[in-house]
C-alpha cells in the first residue's frame, strides 16, 4: 500500500499505485511529510462533497528521486515544497511518491527546514490578503483568531511594520502569540470593544481580518470596525461562515475573500530564509503514514471536543 484515498465519510483505504514521469518537465518526488489541516479534515468528514474516491493532502514536502532532465535549478536530491492543488482536490500528496511538473514545485534552501517549509502556504496566504487589504505601516490590524494561519498573518503585520491585535477566545492561542512577540492579544469577551478603543486611540479597527476557523463569530467585527473599514476574510474554503450584513451596511465595510497565496510561495520560501517568522511554538504531533486512518478519525474528534486537531504526516 503507498496510496491513503477517502473511500467515503470517515472512511480511509490504502491502494497501491505506480507514478512513472512522462515528459521531460516532469519530476517524480518521494513525499517526506504531510500537513493535514482542516481542510483535509474537512473532506474527510464529507463537509466538503466530492466523488470518491480520492486521495487528500494538498500542503506536502519531499525530494525529487527522478528526472528525465536535470537542470541547474531542479536535480536528483533536491528538497522541495510541493504547490498546493487547489485546482485538483482528488490528487492530493498523502501516498508514497507524486509526479509533478517542475513548475509545481519550489527547491527549499538549506536554511529552510522541512518542519518550517510544512507553513509554506499559511505565509502565503498572509501575504495575499495583507495585499488585498492595502495595509501600510503603522495600521493598526485586528486579526480575529489564533490559529497558526491567524499567528502566522500576526507575524507578517509585524514585519511589514504594521501594528497586530490579535484575537482569539482561546488562552492557549493567545500564550503563543505572546511567545511570538505578537504586543496586542485581546480576548474576545465583554471587554473587548473598551480595549480595541484604547489601543487604537478612540478610531477602532480600519483593517481587519477574519480567518474562517475562528471560534469567535463573525459578528465580533461590528464591535471593533470602524466606519468604512477594510475587511479581509481568509481560511480554509469548507468552513461554512455567515456574514451578517446589517453591520457591514451600516458601517459600509469593504469586504474581501480571500482563497489562496499560490503566487507567494516564492516570496514565503525566502522569508523563511530570512527567519522573518517564529514557526518554533507551533508543535503538531506528528504521526506514521501507515496509521494515517486512526489519526483522522481522532482528529474529528478532537473538533467536535474543539481541541487543535491539525497534524503531520510521516512519510518515511
Amino acid at each position: 500500500m503507498n496510496n491513503w484515498q477517502i473511500l467515503e465519510p470517515k472512511h480511509l483505504g490504502g491502494i497501491s499505485t505506480t507514478e512513472n514521469l512522462e515528459s521531460v518537465d516532469q519530476v517524480k518526488v518521494k513525499t517526506t511529510k504531510c500537513f493535514i489541516s482542516l481542510n483535509d479534515l474537512a473532506l474527510f468528514k464529507g463537509d466538503v462533497k466530492l466523488e470518491y474516491p480520492f486521495t487528500p493532502c494538498s500542503i506536502a514536502v519531499g525530494q525529487v528521486i527522478e528526472t528525465l532532465q536535470e537542470s541547474s535549478y531542479v536535480e536528483k536530491g533536491s528538497r522541495v515544497y510541493l504547490a498546493p492543488q487547489y485546482e485538483n482536490l482528488r490528487s492530493g500528496y498523502l501516498r508514497d511518491f507524486v509526479i509533478l511538473k517542475k513548475s509545481d514545485i519550489h527547491v527549499l534552501p538549506q536554511s529552510v527546514s522541512e518542519d518550517d517549509a510544512l507553513f509554506i502556504n499559511h505565509l502565503s496566504l498572509a501575504i495575499s490578503v495583507i495585499d488585498k487589504l492595502k495595509i501600510e505601516k503603522g495600521n493598526h490590524v485586528a486579526v480575529i483568531g489564533g490559529s497558526h494561519l491567524a499567528n502566522v498573518i500576526a507575524q507578517l503585520i509585524m514585519y511589514y511594520q504594521s501594528v497586530p491585535i490579535l484575537i482569539d477566545s482561546s488562552q492557549k492561542n493567545l500564550e503563543i502569540a505572546h511567545k511570538t512577540n505578537i504586543y496586542y492579544t485581546l480576548p474576545n469577551d465583554k471587554n473587548l470593544e473598551s480595549e480595541v478603543l484604547a489601543i487604537t486611540g478612540g478610531r477602532k479597527c480600519s483593517k481587519i481580518i477574519y480567518v474562517s476557523d475562528s471560534p469567535s463569530g463573525i459578528d465580533v467585527i461590528d464591535k471593533i470596525a470602524s466606519e468604512n473599514a477594510d475587511v479581509g476574510v481568509t481560511g480554509i474554503s469548507s468552513t461554512k461562515t455567515k456574514l451578517s450584513c446589517s453591520f457591514a451596511f451600516e458601517k459600509q465595510l469593504n469586504v474581501t475573500f480571500v482563497k489562496d497565496g499560490n503566487s507567494n510561495i516564492q516570496a514565503s520560501i525566502n522569508l523563511l530564509a530570512q527567519k522573518a517568522i517564529d514557526l518554533s511554538h507551533f508543535k503538531l504531533p506528528m504521526y506514521k503514514f501507515e496509521y494515517a486512518p486512526k489519526h483522522f478519525e481522532n482528529a474529528l474528534l478532537k473538533i467536535e471536543e474543539k481541541e487543535p486537531a491539525e497534524f503531520l504526516i510521516d512519510m518515511l
